[in-house]
């Protein structure tokens, strides 16, 4: 017979796992001497893993004693468990997507100039918005920051689609910024109605816009570089600023270290 230390190994498992299952009443010894000491016969090995497998997959030992019972609660059981590992070969997947995204942004084309505006054509796009807009203070962001992505999706941080900020604030008045309510964005390519989280579309077309440093600072300097040049250039902007991150990790307040200011040309 094999002693408790010799089971545990060639089960790859520890005796402490086995003195449990001992005392819960999943997988006993098939004898216990008058000292105390367990033993086990090497046929037990194969119940042994069995029982490693299904805690592997999550079963509980309540849920593990039901399947040794032949219980009329197994199928459900076992459909429980099923459920909660596709789930997390989803999650997985959404991992593994995230992580190729991440390596293939590590290549990348030299960064535009700070703080030089100009015009440039731009194709649509879908972002997730956030349901409410908030003031620009570092509470009101991080609360609203957090409500956004629980109800989106934690992992949506990771991937490297565009995020970013709406804010309505007329080209005219950089000044205004820090006490201009916004909404959190993300980009998706799903669309409106398909998902309860409100949806908003930024259209095609011609847009002023200037790359940033996503400081106060960095901001107040490329709204200014804008009002600056939509008024030497005459040109007529909506009031709806595009306030969207580069591809970067998220330094803090939701932004990366530099991004875009942009508003559509009318």
């Amino acid at each position: 017979m094999l002693k408790i230390s010799e089971m545990a190994e060639l089960a790859n498992t520890t005796r402490r796992t086995l003195i449990f299952y001992d005392e819960q009443g999943v997988f006993q010894p098939a004898k216990k001497s008058k000292a105390g000491y367990r033993y086990y016969d090497y046929k037990q090995l194969y119940s042994l893993l069995t029982i490693l497998g299904m805690r592997k997959i999550g079963l509980s030992l309540e849920q593990i004693k039901a399947v040794q019972s032949d219980s009329q609660l197994v199928p459900e059981e076992l459909h429980q468990a099923q459920a909660k590992i596709s789930k997390q070969i989803q999650e997985l997947q959404r991992v593994q997507a995230v992580l190729e995204q991440r390596i293939h942004t590590q290549t990348k084309a030299a960064p535009p100039q700070l703080y030089q505006a100009e015009i440039a054509t731009l194709g649509p796009a879908t972002f997730w918005c956030s349901r409410k807009a908030v003031d620009c203070t570092e509470k009101e962001v991080a609360q609203l920051f957090a409500e956004f992505y629980r109800d989106l999706d934690t992992l949506a941080l990771l991937d490297t689609a565009t995020s970013g900020f709406l804010t309505d604030l007329p080209v005219s008045n950089p000044e205004g910024y820090m006490d201009a309510a916004f909404r959190i964005l993300k980009a998706t390519d799903q669309h409106a109605g398909e998902n309860y989280i409100p949806l908003i579309e930024k259209p095609a077309g011609r847009y002023v816009r200037v790359w940033v440093a996503n400081t106060a600072a960095g901001i107040d300097r490329g709204l200014k570089a804008l009002k600056t040049y939509c008024q030497d250039q005459q040109l007529s902007c909506s009031d709806r600023l595009w306030q969207l991150n580069s591809t970067d990790a998220l330094v803090e307040n939701g932004a990366t270290k530099y991004g875009w200011l942009e508003y559509a040309l009318k």
